[in-house]
């Protein structure tokens, strides 16, 4: 099935430096592997989850909301140095 799409210049921008960092050869694999990173993403639904997972994120919203958080660039940096030492 074919599917013709408009996109705005932004996204076709976008789509560019995508595929340039990702190395997908046109769009239709960027696309895809967008998609299928997408349905990983989403996992479960949140009432199939455990009521102790259901817990759990229910705590870590709360922490979001009240501001208990760290960016993730300090975290990122952090997990880096102490999982992949280079």
């Amino acid at each position: 099935m074919a599917m013709n799409v408009s996109l705005s210049p932004k996204t076709q921008k976008l789509l560019k430096q995508q595929m340039k960092k990702s190395g997908a050869s046109n769009p239709d694999d960027l696309l895809r592997t967008a998609l299928q990173t997408l349905d990983q993403v989403r996992g479960e639904d949140y009432e199939d989850l455990d009521p102790a997972t259901q817990a759990a994120i229910e705590r870590g919203e709360g922490q979001y909301r009240r501001g208990e958080y760290r960016p993730w660039e300090q975290v990122r940096e952090e997990l880096r140095a102490r999982f992949i030492k280079k």
